[in-house]
C-alpha cells in the first residue's frame, strides 16, 4: 500500500506488477489532502473526495478523542466499583454490560436514526460519539474492572487510616497506580472510534475517515493510487500511538490478565 501510493496510474496497472515505483510522484498525497488532480495539457482539476479527507481525519480525531475521555471518565468509576464493591444485582449488571458488546450493529443502528433524527443530530460527532460508546464502553470497563482488581487493596486501607476518605484514596493513590491500564483502556476505545465504518456510513455524510475512504473506490472506477494514499494517513495516527504507548499497553493489558 505504501508503494501503491506513490506510483503513476499507469504504474498501477502495469503487467507484470512491480513493487518499487519506477517514477514516484506525490500527486495522489495531493489529490486526497487538497484535492489537486493534475490533468493532461498542464492543466489542474479537484476532486470533492480529496478536498473533504482533511476535514474528515479531522473529525475522526474529534470522535476518537471524544470516545475515549468519555470512556475513560465512566469505565474507570464503573470498573473500580465492580471490582471493589458487592451489591445487589452487581454482577448481573455486569455480565449484561458485558453481554452488549455482542449486540450485532445492525440491530442497533434504525433504533440510533430514529433517536438521532428526532433530535435533529444526523450528521453530526455527537451521534458518532454517542453511538460509539455504545459498543467501546463494555470492552473499557472489563479491562479496568480487570486491572483495579490487581491493585492491593492495603494501599488504600493504609490511605484511609490516614485520615483520607474513599474518593480522597481512589484519585490520589489508586488512579496515580493505575497508569497502564487506564492508557490501555484509553487507546483501545480510540483505536475502535477510529476505525468504525458502519456507524459513520448510516449517521453521517461521510464525516469521519472511513466512509470518506470508501468514497474513493466509485462503480465506474477505482482510484487505487489516491485510496492507497489515503489508507496511508489513515494508518499513521493510530500506528504512532501504538509506538509511543506500547509500554503502557502491554503493561495494562498483561497485568490485567493475570491474577495475583
Amino acid at each position: 500500500m505504501i508503494t501503491s501510493s506513490f506510483m503513476h496510474p499507469a504504474e498501477l496497472g502495469a503487467v507484470p506488477p512491480h513493487w518499487i515505483p519506477q517514477q514516484p510522484t506525490i500527486q495522489n498525497y495531493a489529490e486526497v489532502t487538497v484535492g489537486r488532480v493534475d490533468r493532461e495539457g498542464g492543466t489542474h482539476g479537484s476532486t470533492a473526495e480529496g478536498q473533504r479527507f482533511p476535514r474528515a481525519m479531522g473529525n475522526s480525531f474529534l470522535v476518537a478523542f471524544g470516545v475515549a475521555i468519555y470512556n475513560l471518565i465512566v469505565g474507570t468509576l464503573a470498573g473500580y466499583s465492580y471490582s471493589r464493591f458487592r451489591f445487589f444485582g452487581s454482577r448481573l449488571s455486569y455480565l449484561l454490560f458485558l453481554g452488549s458488546r455482542g449486540l450485532p450493529t445492525m440491530a442497533l443502528i434504525i433504533p440510533f436514526f430514529i433517536i438521532f433524527r428526532n433530535l435533529k443530530m444526523i450528521d453530526t460527532v455527537w451521534a458518532l460519539i454517542i453511538s460509539h460508546n455504545v459498543f467501546t464502553l463494555p470492552m473499557t470497563i472489563w479491562v479496568l474492572k480487570e486491572y483495579f482488581a490487581t491493585v492491593p487493596v492495603d494501599v488504600e486501607e493504609m490511605a484511609m487510616i490516614d485520615g483520607a476518605g474513599r474518593l480522597r484514596a481512589f484519585l490520589s493513590v489508586v488512579l496515580p497506580i493505575s497508569g497502564p491500564g487506564l492508557v490501555a483502556a484509553g487507546l483501545m476505545a480510540f483505536l475502535e472510534s477510529w476505525s468504525e465504518f458502519f456507524y459513520a456510513l448510516c449517521l453521517t455524510n461521510q464525516l469521519t475517515f472511513p466512509p470518506q475512504l470508501a468514497g474513493f473506490q466509485r462503480l465506474e472506477q477505482v482510484n487505487w493510487g489516491a485510496l492507497a494514499a489515503a489508507g496511508v494517513l489513515g494508518v499513521i495516527p493510530p500506528v504512532l500511538l501504538a509506538l509511543v504507548f506500547q509500554r503502557y499497553l502491554v503493561a495494562g493489558l498483561s497485568r490485567g490478565a493475570v491474577k495475583e
